[in-house]
């Protein structure tokens, strides 16, 4: 096995390829997906709260970091 889906544990399958022009190179982009789409719905919102979660925390410490700019700038 050497893809397995996190939530369950089947063989993932490749899901859709897209390429990209990078400059001078053509990059293959292939998205793999669980063959359950239950379970595939499940993973897809665990990879959302953990994007979201992230985004939070970098803005949380983005704002401190702004807020203790403006505290030392006034002092």
């Amino acid at each position: 096995m050497n893809n397995p889906c996190i939530e369950c544990g089947k063989e993932r399958i490749e899901g859709r390829s897209w390429k990209e022009k990078s400059g001078a190179s053509v990059v293959t982009h292939t998205q793999t997906i669980c063959p359950d789409s239950g379970c595939q719905k499940i993973v897809d919102k665990a990879i959302a709260d953990r994007k979201e979660k992230s985004a939070s925390l970098i803005k949380k410490k983005l704002d401190a970091k702004m807020a203790k700019e403006k505290l030392l700038a006034t002092n």
